[in-house]
């Protein structure tokens, strides 16, 4: 009885974890040291750390649970435990999050985050509420992010705004991110604009950032073009070159973006899971544009249900009924 009861605890131990990471970054020398992990399941999540003495300790564990789920109206509520470097625990947070989906499509979900005050007691802290609709191919979506006033009542402190159109091959996403002025009248801060295309088995995206400038306008800050070529095992090699107001090694050139760094990610399949390299090139200090060897940087080993599986072929055409003439 006891060997059935430990059998049947450490099988449901392995049902509610489904992934386990392990992330680890490399010296000068090319030691490798552990600088964090995560354990995933269906309902409760642990991020790992390191304390003041360099041993693996608990971050942060999330838990969620399901209050409701019918009518179109789903409830989850999530609590959020944190840890110090010492491992003390820290004040708790919740989350409750309402999903409304109504006919049409459109998808109402309101996010409200409690923190704990003085006397441990949780009060609301912020309020994110998103309105998405469809018609057709594009997906508009209008966020705002509330606050409570001195009064109690929330007032909004951020909007955004993003359309999204996707089709076949490729994709856009436009996000406009809108912060109160002084007199409160809400203005341009960020844009950011992702596009992907398909192109057999290579994908294309890039991503371009937009940030407020001194004169009042937008301006590009920041761009990442990638390609990346996934293999039939679930694997993918991702070459990301990131592009910033100035390299190393030269100067500052306004509303210009050099090469910062190109970022090799290449996820590999194993037997247990995957296992995720991250190496970079750097522009060499003399500002000729040529890229120093790759250095890597960090290796994350996942155990579980790692991959996306590969989409599945599609189904051949049913044959067609030829009719017989009389006589045949």
């Amino acid at each position: 009885m006891r060997v059935l009861l430990l059998a049947l605890l450490a099988a449901s131990t392995l049902a509610a974890w489904q992934a386990e990471r392990r992330t680890y970054v490399f010296d000068p020398e090319g030691r490798r040291t552990l600088w964090s992990g995560a354990t995933s399941g269906d309902t409760r999540r642990i991020s790992l750390g390191r304390d003041m003495n360099g041993r693996e300790a608990k971050v942060e564990e999330v838990e969620e649970k399901v209050l409701r789920d019918a009518g179109g109206v789903k409830v989850v509520e999530r609590l959020i435990r944190r840890f110090d470097p010492n491992g003390r625990p820290l004040p708790p947070e919740k989350e409750l999050v309402e999903t409304t989906t109504r006919p049409g499509g459109a998808v109402s979900t309101a996010t409200t985050v409690y923190k704990a005050d003085l006397n441990g007691r949780l009060q609301p802290a912020e309020r994110i509420v998103e309105d998405s609709r469809q018609s057709g191919p594009l997906t508009t979506t209008e966020t705002r992010v509330e606050r409570p006033t001195i009064n109690g009542a929330f007032a909004p402190i951020e909007r955004r705004v993003a359309q999204e159109r996707a089709g076949d091959q490729s994709s856009e996403r436009e996000e406009t991110s809108y912060l109160p002025d002084t007199n409160g009248r809400f203005q341009e801060a960020a844009r950011r604009v992702a596009r992907s295309v398909k192109e057999g088995e290579t994908v294309r995206e890039q991503v371009d950032e937009y940030e407020a400038a001194t004169s009042g306008q937008l301006q590009l800050s920041r761009q990442s073009i990638a390609r990346i070529e996934k293999d039939p095992s679930g694997g993918e090699r991702r070459v990301v070159d990131v592009f910033g107001p100035a390299a190393p090694g030269r100067a500052v050139t306004p509303g210009q973006l050099s090469l910062r760094e190109r970022q090799i990610i290449e996820v590999t399949a194993t037997a247990q899971g995957a296992v995720e390299t991250l190496s970079i090139q750097r522009p060499a200090l003399q500002g000729r544009g040529e890229l120093g060897e790759p250095v890597k940087i960090s290796e994350t080993v996942c155990t579980g249900k790692c991959l996306a599986p590969p989409p599945s072929p599609p189904k051949p055409a049913a044959p067609t009924a030829v009719e017989k003439k009389p006589g045949q």
